[in-house]
Formats: structure tokens, C-alpha cells, sequence
């Protein structure tokens, strides 16, 4: 608790510093959002890897978005598209939108976005997903047509993904990108201290003059969940994301302060392919054969099984339609050792673990598998690290790992980064060429029984052959009470453009 205290007195003198430094020359209706998030890596639009999304959310816009409430597409910066043969998609801008530097958006801009993605000094992680576009046609300044080698039926959902907002053709964001981002969002970055903090004022020129509701949006860059929910708790900020169930039980006997949970997401044990002891499926088999879910459920989030957190062996929530219902194998500690055995390890084996220990469920689902697979002959080897850490250092390099995910709206999204052998983020290191078939034949396939037909084939040899163990919990958000409309879609992004203070 002393480095808690010690921490929020940094934080109080920081804002009084920042943020209240002019106070008597504001206006004492000002409205001012309040948040605690995650301590971001890379914030560069193509290559921050997800721990920037308060701030990137609000900075930068998408072409299109997801409804919160209904998960359907909605303009933003495209007032509408079609494509008669998912071939060549033709896009409408919205017209009178300018960059928080007073340039105006354009069709350039958005050429200059998707091309972007093929830029090899870049290293963007969309490369392959827009590799597909063959050419991006201005036909005005505000309409655009792009032509795909192949046609690609759920093309329209790549550009919801958190790495494509649309940023200025003028600007240069290869010096300026991490320290001055700048995009067309509701609110303009005034001031930002790495790992600290950032400062956000309304953009006076948005496009929508209802938005945003609030006139300044303040980021505190916090590691500690523990000491972030200090925080709301003594009112110093209004919004928590990624807390705890256990924080959870607590908040909830608290008066003035409400959890929601936007949505799913997805715990990824990962079983490395191309390494020991996992390179054998055998072994991979045994691992399964040792888990239980309704333990896990129970041990990790205080639920039941199927009641707020679901259980399978592939890479998909449940609640999707792609979702094939495959009954669980069952726990068979008997058939876990003859695995073992006849993988060569007849008295257990021992793995190293890797996860982040202060991200949600990291701790308790780590520490659950280990007691689990242990009656197996697995000892587990737990190398927990903070976040940053852990994906900075270890992710993707290590035997065994426990990885959040968010899902993606297309479920082939996610499949092209994490489970292709070309994904950039192939973290179990999955090297199936039909699997790589399946996927590639699930982005290009139009009618859309014939796709869903290749999406159950895929997860019927996950089952069998995989490399993962998905665990999907509840993505917890606390809020003071004073929070009006928090809304944040499967694309993780929170819209805080939407959100009000009363």
C-alpha cells in the first residue's frame, strides 16, 4: 500500500501540475473524463500492439465503426460503400472533415492509409490482410474505389480493425507518430509523458458538432490495477477498464461506482509447435486431457461454466456464429500420462510458463492450469511479468504462454494473426498447411454456408491437432456513476466520444 500512496501523490501533484494548472482561467462547467489505462508500448497507427486504446480511440478515426448496442457497421469517416462482387469496394467520404493540424481529409488520405500497410520500413501489421488490394482508384477527392486481386466478402471488416484509423497523407508520422499522433478524432492530444500520462482537450472542429460530449479527456498511464481503482475509488478518475472479478465483488458493495462488461474476450494458452515438449501433439493432447473447465471457470472468475466464462480448445468466442459446439473431451488423468508416455516422458515433464500478472484473470488462470496438470505429470514453471513486460521481452519467443486477446467482429481477422504460419502474431507458432488453406479459403469464400462450412472443418483439427486452449471471460469495466453512455464494441476501441459526465 505504501508504494499506492506514494504513487497517487505523484499522480495528484501531476495533475494539479497539468491538468488544473489553469483552473482559474477555465470555466467551472468545463466537463473533464477521467481515466486510468494501461501503461501503453508503441502508439504509431500500424504497430502499437493494443495498450493504447483510450488514447488512440480518441485521437484517430476509422472509416467505419461497430455499434455498441446493436454490433452492426456504422459511417464515420465513410458515409457508405458497396461491392457487387466483393471484388471492388467503392467508398463515399464524409465531406468538410479536417485533421487536427486544418488539413482536410481527403481521398488521398485514405490511399495514402491503405498503402501504407505494404510499407516494408514499417513493419505494419495489416500488411498481409491489405496485400489483396491490387489498386486504390481516387475517383474524386471524396470517393474511392479499391480493386482486390480476389474477392474478399468480409473485406468491409479489416478497416474496423484498431490499426487502420485513417491518418493524413501530409504528415509525418515516422518522427512525429509516437510523441504528436495526430487523426481526424474527437479529441486533440495537447500534452504526453510516456508511461505517465496524457492530456486531451475537444476538438472544436469535429465533424459532428454534438461530439464530443466532454471538454477534456484525461489519460493516467497507470501499471497497478490496484492502485488504478484507488483511484476511482477516492474520485480521482471515472473510468477503470480490465479490472478483476474479485476487484469486482468489492466494487459492487460500493456506492457510486457501477462494472460493466462490454463484451468477451478471449485467455489464449498457447502450446508452442516448433518447440518442446508441445512440438509433439501427443503432449499437447495430454495438457488437454488434464484441464477442467468448470474448475477453471470457478478458480479464475468466481462463475460457472457457460454462465460468464466459456471453455473451448480453438479461437473463437462461443457467442460467435462460426462457433461449432464440439463437447468437451473430458478430464482423464489416465489417458493425460499414456500420452506422456508415449511422447517419451513417462515421469511428467517440465515447462516453463510466461504470462502478464497484472493483466486480468493472468494469475489465477496460470495458477489453476498448474494445479491442474500437475495430477497430469506437468510441472509448470509460472514466469509472470507485468504487461509491457511480457510482451515487449517474451511474448511469441517462449514454450507456453497465457495471452488476452481481444476477438475481432471477422473471425478471420483474428485467424490471420495469431494462426497462419504468416501471422505476425502466430504466438503458439502453428505451422498447419491446411489449416493455412482453410483460412485463406475462409477470407475468399463469398457464400457464406460454403464459408461456415470451412470455419467448422477448422475447428474440428484444432480440436484434434491445435495448439490453443481458450478461456473467455468477462471484460470488466468500472465506472463512477457520474459516467453517462460508456461504450466500447468487440473492437476494444472505447468510444469516448459518446460518453458524458453528469
Amino acid at each position: 500500500m505504501k508504494k499506492i500512496a506514494v504513487f497517487l501523490v505523484v499522480v495528484l501533484l501531476f495533475s494539479s501540475l497539468l491538468f488544473a494548472g489553469g483552473a482559474a482561467e477555465q470555466e467551472s462547467t468545463k466537463k473533464s473524463l477521467r481515466v486510468a489505462t494501461q501503461v501503453p508500448g508503441l502508439i504509431t497507427m500500424g504497430i502499437w500492439d493494443g495498450q493504447a486504446f483510450a488514447l488512440n480511440s480518441s485521437i484517430y478515426e476509422y472509416l467505419i465503426e461497430i455499434d455498441a448496442n446493436t454490433g452492426e457497421l456504422v459511417p464515420v469517416l465513410a458515409t457508405d460503400w458497396e461491392t457487387e462482387d466483393g471484388k471492388t469496394w467503392v467508398f463515399n467520404l464524409r465531406e468538410g472533415v479536417t485533421f487536427h493540424d486544418g488539413s482536410a481529409f481527403t481521398a488521398e488520405d485514405v490511399k495514402y492509409t491503405i498503402e501504407r500497410t505494404q510499407d516494408p520500413e514499417i513493419g505494419h501489421l495489416k500488411k498481409n490482410d491489405f496485400a489483396a488490394v491490387e489498386q486504390v482508384e481516387i475517383i474524386d477527392d471524396y470517393t474511392i474505389a479499391l480493386h482486390l486481386e480476389k474477392a474478399l466478402p468480409t473485406f468491409i471488416y479489416l478497416f474496423t480493425d484498431y490499426n487502420m484509423g485513417i491518418l493524413s497523407s501530409e504528415y509525418d508520422y515516422a518522427s512525429k507518430g509516437e510523441m504528436y499522433p495526430m487523426g481526424t478524432g474527437p479529441f486533440i492530444l495537447k500534452e504526453i509523458i510516456p508511461k505517465e500520462s496524457a492530456y486531451l482537450v475537444k476538438n472544436e472542429s469535429y465533424w459532428d458538432p454534438e461530439l464530443p460530449k466532454v471538454d477534456e479527456l484525461l489519460l493516467y498511464f497507470v501499471g497497478d490495477i490496484d492502485a488504478s481503482v484507488s483511484m476511482l475509488e477516492s474520485g480521482e478518475v471515472d473510468v477503470v477498464p480490465q479490472i478483476s472479478p474479485i476487484i469486482k465483488k468489492r466494487l459492487d458493495q460500493q456506492e457510486g461506482i457501477t462494472v460493466v462488461s462490454p463484451y468477451q474476450e478471449n485467455r489464449f494458452i498457447a502450446l508452442v509447435q516448433d518447440r518442446e515438449p508441445f512440438n509433439d501433439n501427443r503432449v499437447r493432447l495430454a495438457f488437454k486431457y488434464a484441464m477442467d473447465p468448470q474448475v477453471i471457470a470457478r478458480s479464475v472468475a468466481q462463475m460457472e461454466l457457460n454462465e460468464g466464462v466459456f471453455y473451448n480448445e480453438s479461437f473463437i468466442l462461443n457467442e460467435q456464429a462460426e462457433y461449432l459446439d464440439i463437447p468437451f473431451r473430458g478430464r482423464d488423468i489416465e489417458k493425460a500420462k499414456e500420452l506422456l508416455s508415449e511422447a517419451g516422458y513417462p515421469d511428467g515433464l517440465s515447462v516453463d510458463l510466461y504470462y502478464a500478472s497484472d493483466h486480468p484473470y493472468g494469475k489465477e488462470l496460470s495458477q489453476t492450469i498448474k494445479e491442474l496438470s500437475a495430477d497430469a505429470g506437468f510441472e509448470l514453471n509460472l514466469k509472470g511479468f507485468t504487461r509491457d513486460v511480457y510482451l515487449s521481452q517474451h511474448w511469441l519467443n517462449v514454450p507456453m504462454s497465457i495471452t488476452g486477446w481481444g476477438a475481432r467482429v471477422d473471425v478471420s481477422m483474428l485467424l490471420s494473426y495469431a494462426y497462419h504460419s504468416e501471422g505476425p502474431w502466430n504466438e503458439s507458432h502453428m505451422n498447419n498447411p491446411k489449416v493455412d488453406e482453410l483460412i485463406d479459403l475462409i477470407k475468399a469464400e463469398v457464400d457464406y454456408d460454403t464459408r461456415l462450412g470451412y470455419y467448422h472443418e477448422l475447428q474440428r483439427i484444432f480440436f484434434e491437432e491445435g495448439t490453443v486452449i481458450n478461456v473467455q471471460v468477462p471484460y470488466l469495466v468500472a465506472l463512477s456513476d457520474k459516467v453517462v453512455d460508456y461504450r466500447q464494441p468487440l473492437t476494444m476501441l472505447p468510444q469516448y466520444k459518446y460518453t458524458d459526465i453528469k
